[in-house]
């Protein structure tokens, strides 16, 4: 297997992704007191995971992406099936294991995030809308991650902020995928959304979630304490947003939604970064 077929496997960008928006989790609910060795296992603990979730999401879907992704390294017959799934195995398998160096609570959030990721991919994924909240939950729980590795003070209270926030983001992110991946779903009989109810209703419900969170996206500088760094990073980012909801809804949009909402995703974590800082107040 080359090391190009590895990360594209593992989608290197979002796994690193991932470990970011930890790391992101831990400083908002630490009040940036950074204690570097509970911030680095669990940026490790959440980017494995994540890297097994995206392996065994791809063993599972091969047939679907020789439609909708026939390059990729499943369906091209670069990698084995073989390879992938015991691929998975061991990044789930070592995730696991560096989580019990954190606490009892990280352990068991490690366990059963690996063990519905890959439950997600296997089955649940085809019933549409469950796995889409799956999608969101665990994406959301990355950030909230770094809150349990610091395990201190009001970590729930802070942590929960940009959890929020990325869950919800997430969903309509997730649906957007369904919309983009409307024939090779609904060749599969997978459940999406868009799928069940059509690309429009899956454009709507999006665009729904996504105006709320345009609406609300100021509520953490107002009511929660965060300063003005994140109002202003907030704001520039919600511009993407708006574009989004300006898109047609037609499949071929979907794609270029996707790639916007990926910039947003990273953008919002830099928000919530700097908007936690002490050290950039009024």
């Amino acid at each position: 297997m080359r090391t190009r077929d590895l990360l594209q496997l593992i989608r290197v960008h979002n796994t690193v992704g991932s470990a970011i928006s930890d790391v992101m989790g831990f400083a908002v609910a630490s009040q940036w007191s950074f204690e570097p060795f509970p911030l680095v296992v669990s940026a490790l603990v959440v980017a494995l995971v994540a890297a097994g979730g995206y392996v065994i999401n791809d063993y599972y879907d091969v047939e679907i992406d020789r439609i909708n992704k026939p390059y990729r390294p499943l369906p091209s017959g670069r990698v084995k099936l073989s390879t992938a799934r015991n691929l998975a195995v061991v990044l789930f398998t070592a995730g696991v294991a560096l989580s019990f160096l954190l606490n009892w609570l990280a352990a068991l959030v490690a366990i059963l995030a690996s063990l519905a990721l890959w439950e997600y991919a296997r089955r649940l994924k085809r019933y549409g809308i469950p796995g889409n909240l799956i999608v969101a939950t665990f994406s959301a729980l990355s950030a909230f991650y770094g809150g349990i590795a610091y395990f201190s003070g009001n970590w729930v209270y802070y942590a929960s902020i940009p959890t929020i926030y990325i869950f919800f983001f997430t969903l309509a992110r997730e649906f957007v995928k369904g919309v983009e991946d409307y024939e090779g779903d609904r060749a599969n009989n997978v459940r999406t959304l868009a799928v069940i109810g059509g690309v429009r209703k899956a454009w709507l419900v999006s665009k729904a979630i996504l105006l709320a969170l345009l609406i609300t996206s100021p509520l953490p500088f107002f009511l929660a304490g965060f300063n003005l760094a994140y109002l202003v990073g907030i704001s520039a980012l919600d511009v993407i947003l708006v574009l989004t909801l300006l898109l047609p809804h037609d499949i071929k949009s979907a794609e270029k939604a996707r790639a916007w909402l990926k910039v947003y995703a990273l953008g919002t974590m830099l928000a919530f970064l700097l908007g936690s800082s002490p050290f950039i107040r009024p």
